[in-house]
Parts: structure tokens; sequence; C-alpha cells
């Protein structure tokens, strides 16, 4: 649940967190395919959250684990009533958090009876602890189909206090190789290693691994970019392909949290449905849903999303 601080206007509670993804997903795929979210949830918020959740259609809550660890509260502070998501000049956000304790991350045995039956796995990382390595590693090794992973706050460290600020990954390369296509912010992609190196080489760091066919980055106001390795007659050259791609302006523009969630259910579905064959077809479709979300209000108006 986030808990949104605008300058001295009244705070506001709302869905937050991996809710962008799992309704814009279910409300993208209608008709077409079944939701299944494996996710822990406190009973404090259950019956509200899945009474919303039945409300959409395609999606299977019979996945969804009640747990007596209260739901995750996220505080956002913007730094007044105009501020959006969006990343400045020096790759950070133009907000402030604190967050309670997250949920309990899945383990392995919750999702693995699933497994034969998915066509694909959405992996978002919405509080960094979502799901265990050791599960996530699991997870990869039994399912051959398609995986992509918003890397998201894996690289935020939560504090005893509740804040929360951006700090490398000592076990990135672990993390980074379970999945087919990778998506992260440009703050995101610039702490992820600890590295002072430029965007490129951490890029290639990324996809030279071999496991990783694409990394998507996302730059809110400056649009998204693409890296993909190079192909060349011995298969690949060593060498990355960058395609950038600009926002879409929305002209009925709201607010944009939540961008990147949508971005992420959009890229992954077109690419499940394209079986990753046009991946910058993806990436192109994933902007202009992320640029639609910006006009809705939060995750309650997401139905209207493919509107």
């Amino acid at each position: 649940m986030d808990y949104i601080h605008r300058g001295d206007e009244t705070t506001q509670k709302q869905f937050g967190g991996i809710l962008y993804s799992l309704v814009s997903l279910a409300v993208i795929s209608k008709n077409a395919a079944t939701i299944c979210p494996v996710m822990n949830l406190g009973e404090d918020e259950y019956e509200n959250v899945t009474g919303f959740l039945k409300t959409i259609g395609n999606i299977d809550l019979s996945h969804i684990k009640k747990t007596s660890h209260k739901t995750r509260v996220v505080n956002l502070f913007y730094k007044d009533k105009d501020s959006v998501l969006n990343v400045s000049t020096k790759k950070t956000y133009d907000r402030e958090e604190n967050s309670t304790e997250p949920t309990l991350p899945v383990e392995y045995e919750q999702i693995s009876y699933l497994l034969p039956e998915l066509d694909g796995i959405l992996v978002n990382l919405v509080s960094g602890v979502d799901v265990t390595l050791n599960s996530l590693q699991e997870i990869r090794k039994q399912f051959n189909g398609y995986i992509h992973m918003d890397l998201h706050n894996l690289v935020m460290q939560t504090f005893p206090d509740g804040t929360r600020k951006q700090m490398p990954v000592k076990e990135w390369k672990s993390w980074v190789s379970q999945t087919d296509t990778l998506q992260m912010n440009e703050s995101e992609l610039n702490i992820l290693t600890g590295d002072n190196v430029t965007e490129y080489d951490t890029a290639k760091k990324i996809l030279s691994g071999g496991n990783v066919n694409a990394l998507a980055v996302t730059r809110g106001r400056s649009g998204v970019s693409l890296f993909t390795m190079r192909k060349n007659n011995s298969n690949t050259s060593g060498e990355l392909d960058k395609l950038d791609v600009p926002r879409i302006d929305s002209p009925d523009f709201i607010d944009s949290t939540g961008c990147g969630d949508v971005f992420a259910s959009s890229f992954f579905y077109n690419n499940a449905e394209r079986k990753l064959e046009d991946v910058p077809g993806a990436l192109n479709f994933a902007n202009k849903m992320a640029s639609k979300n910006s006009s809705l209000r939060g995750v309650e108006d997401l139905p209207n999303l493919m509107n």
C-alpha cells in the first residue's frame, strides 16, 4: 500500500507495488491469458486487495498466500505537489521514501507445481526481497520458458528507521543471469555494480554473460533505451546495439507513478506472445502503455488501460 505525500496536500492512500504490474498484465491480456500471481499478502489488507482483483476477471487468486505478516506500507514524499516520478540529471529520484518491513519472500515451493503450466514468468522486485536468489535460481533451472525481470528495488536498501537508499548489489551477476530479458531505470543501472563506468560498459557486462538477451532501460521523461548484443557471422560481435525511443507524451497526463511497472507487464506480455521475435516492437508497445498509465488515476483506474 502506498501513501503519497505531495507538498502540503492531503496524504493519499492507494494500491501500489506489484499491483500495477499485476492488474495491467491482466487487462492487457484480457480474453487471451490467465494471470497467476504468486505472492504473499498480509492478512490486514488481504480482503481489500483480493476483493479488488476479483473485479478484473482473468486473475487466478488461488496462488496468493495470506500471511500474518502485515502488508508493506511505502511512504512516498514528493518535493512538491507537482513532482512526478522521474530521474534527474544526477540519476537519483526526486522523492524520498520510507517503508515498513516487506512482505515475506516467495519460496520455490510456492511456484514449483505451477511451472509446467506457465507460458512465461514476470519477476518484479518491487520490494527487492520479493523472492530469494536461491528460489529464483531453482525456478530458472526448472523452467525453460520466457522470464522477464524488473530489477526495480533490488538496489534499494531499507535501513532500521525505514528510510531507503539505492546501493550496489554484491551478487548482481547471479541475479541478472536468471532472466531472458531485463529491465531497470537509469538510476538502478548506474548503481547496480558499484563500478564507476559508463552505462554502455555496465550494459555490456550484463549482456556478455550470455543469458540476458535484451536490457531495457527506462528514463522517465527521456524515454527508454534497448541494449542488445550486436550480431555478426560468428553470432555475436562482443559489442552492443542501442535503440533509443523517445517518451510518448500523454495529453491527459495525471501522474507517472507505476509507469515502470506497467512498462514491465506490457513488455513481458508482448514478448511472450511473439516468442521474443520482435523485442523492439515489444519495447514500443510497452512505451505506449506506460504513457497511457500516466493519464490514469492509480491502480484502481487500470481497467481503462486499453480503452
